[in-house]
């Protein structure tokens, strides 16, 4: 039997019937590539105290679909509307600690100028890159969330 450590909306931490941590999410994450002619969004996010290059991402809600929270995501981190959405690929974070369920999912933004950053959630800005652009700020060790780099890798392979 599971011991509960903590619940939240997203997420259940427990000590399993083996004795190791685990973290299950209940609905799971989407992360969002953000595209505007051939450029791709990325966000300054301040976390911790660090200001991190990142795709936005976020939990989905109860009973809605990954593009549908992807979409949601986009809307309230950034204010912008996807004219066409679809699912790069699924990423599993930790498979030793982390039961999940995400997918990275692009969405095509019809117009960038209603960009509105949510500042309460600590977005602090945003511009839209190349894709050589981003693989220089990778090599310059500017992007370390790893679910922009899987993100990446997916968009590489599969766009």
């Amino acid at each position: 039997m599971n011991n509960n450590i903590f619940e939240n909306q997203y997420v259940t931490v427990f000590i399993n019937e083996a004795g190791h941590l685990r973290i299950s999410q209940k609905h799971g994450g989407v992360v969002v590539i953000p595209e505007f002619k051939g450029k791709y969004a990325l966000i300054q996010h301040s976390r911790n105290g660090e200001v991190l290059v990142e795709f936005p991402r976020g939990f989905i809600e109860k009973g809605e679909s990954h593009i549908a929270g992807g979409e949601r995501e986009l809307k309230e981190e950034l204010n912008f509307l996807s004219v066409r959405s679809y699912v790069l690929g699924e990423l599993v974070t930790d498979s030793g600690l982390i039961t999940d369920n995400i997918r990275t999912i692009v969405c095509e933004v019809q117009d960038p100028s209603q960009l509105l950053l949510q500042s309460s959630e600590g977005v602090v800005g945003c511009d839209f890159y190349t894709y050589d652009e981003i693989i220089t700020f990778i090599k310059e060790d500017k992007i370390k969330d790893n679910f922009t780099l899987a993100s990446i890798m997916l968009l590489k392979v599969k766009r």
